[in-house]
């Protein structure tokens, strides 16, 4: 596989099928799982991070499962977190949690899934991290919720060059949002680059079969990542 880059304040949306690699490419990344083979290199606004420590303390992170801070409600999730990070901004946390109506006083564990999750996004931005890492962060959120939190990791990208990687099975979300992807499979990336030349390198015919042409120059209707999920991870392509 070829050395792949992340750059500072890209959005970088993870495409792939269950068993793909999306989950266990975030844990190497967070340094929870070691690789194989090869190398990560991890960076921050300084420079190479001197250690994980170092790093850890730039990173917000929400797993899909949920399950770190099922005991605690918000008041004292805020307390513990404010003791692991030395930027923890207590009145942040409590305005995103306000701006989720999340119940500050109720225990994480009796939240609907939707809930956690929200609850788990303003843990992981409450420390202005550099790089935010997601996995399915839009699951289990109604339309409303979805469109929410959308607008709010843009914002947080614009805001404050936030570079962010979240893996989605909802590619409607994934449209919305990524500047980048990489399609997975097999713990393999069988395609990256910028949303927009992706598409632009793929065509659509009118039978519906998909070409790895540049639709413009071939006559061809532009793809959409939907297609680009098809050609490159199983479909009618």
């Amino acid at each position: 596989m070829p050395d792949l880059g992340i750059e500072q304040g890209e959005i970088l949306g993870v495409i792939g099928n269950n068993g793909a690699g999306k989950s266990t490419m975030i844990q190497l990344v967070l340094g929870l799982i070691r690789p194989t083979s090869g190398n990560i290199y991890r960076y921050t606004d300084k420079g190479a991070a001197t250690s994980m420590q170092e790093w850890k303390q730039t990173v917000g992170f929400v797993f899909d499962d949920l399950s770190v801070y099922d005991d605690m409600h918000a008041i004292k999730l805020s307390s513990f977190l404010g003791e692991v990070y030395s930027d923890w901004d207590d009145t942040y946390f409590f305005a995103l949690l306000d701006q989720f109506d999340v119940d500050k006083k109720k225990k994480v564990k009796t939240f609907s899934r939707g809930m956690r999750m929200k609850t788990g996004i303003a843990a992981a931005l409450a420390h202005h991290p550099e790089v935010l890492l997601l996995d399915e962060p839009t699951s289990g959120l109604d339309t409303k919720s979805r469109k929410q939190m959308i607008t709010l990791l843009n914002e947080e990208n614009k805001k404050n060059g936030t570079t962010i990687i979240f893996s989605s099975h909802i590619l409607a979300d994934m449209e919305q949002l990524a500047t980048s992807i990489w399609l997975m499979d097999k713990g393999e990336v069988l395609a990256h680059g910028s949303v927009v030349k992706l598409r632009a390198n793929h065509g659509v015919a009118d039978d519906g079969t998909i070409h790895k042409r540049k639709a413009e120059e071939e006559g061809l209707k532009q793809a959409t990542l939907e297609d680009l999920h098809d050609y490159y991870l199983g479909g009618d392509g």
